[in-house]
């Protein structure tokens, strides 16, 4: 019995030495560092969709893009992509300018060729042409010249361009010379 009573004390004894031992530790948090998102046209929400080879996909994206801004696009039905060699290193031209309906030509050799912010600088380009008739008078995104964006500043140009802030219609006498331009 004493030989147990002995053990029964140190088992006692031992336990309540470990529990101070666990009690004394500190314990450190694990710092967890925050991963970074950077938004950019490879993770965004709406242009992580657009694919080269699904033109059709630019006109879904261009359609999301207007209605963070309260543009409705629903009505607008004939839109068309029409892959085409346009002689050169011209990419894409907006043929129905001035007309009630999209048209976009793409040269898709030269288009495939661009960066993805090429890509979509380029249809949204052409979209504002055919879609809202816009010049390139507006600069921003209706700048002549395709140009590689970082992401901020084409989503500020979007912004600028989808509130009305950025862009100017092409004149009737300029309608009634592209007009005649596309018929030939």
């Amino acid at each position: 019995m004493k030989k147990f009573l002995f053990l029964f004390l140190v088992v006692i004894s031992c336990s309540k030495q470990q529990d101070e031992a666990i009690d004394s530790e500190v314990v450190s948090p694990i710092e967890v560092t925050p991963e970074v998102v950077i938004q950019d046209f490879d993770n965004d929400t709406i242009y992580n969709k657009v694919k080269p080879n699904l033109l059709q996909s630019y006109w879904t994206a261009f359609v999301k893009s207007a209605s963070l801004y309260d543009v409705d696009l629903s009505y607008i039905e004939d839109v068309t992509f029409v892959s085409q060699d346009l002689g050169g290193s011209t990419a894409g031209i907006a043929n129905g300018s001035c007309e009630d309906y999209v048209l976009i030509l793409v040269d898709e050799t030269v288009f495939r060729n661009l960066t993805t912010g090429e890509q979509i600088f380029l249809m949204y380009h052409e979209l504002g042409h055919d879609v809202f008739n816009a010049s390139h008078d507006g600069g921003g995104l209706m700048s002549p010249n395709v140009r590689s964006l970082e992401y901020k500043l084409f989503q500020t140009e979007v912004e600028d361009f989808f509130t009305g802030k950025d862009y100017i219609e092409w004149t009737d006498e300029e309608c009634e010379f592209i007009r005649d331009l596309t018929d030939n």
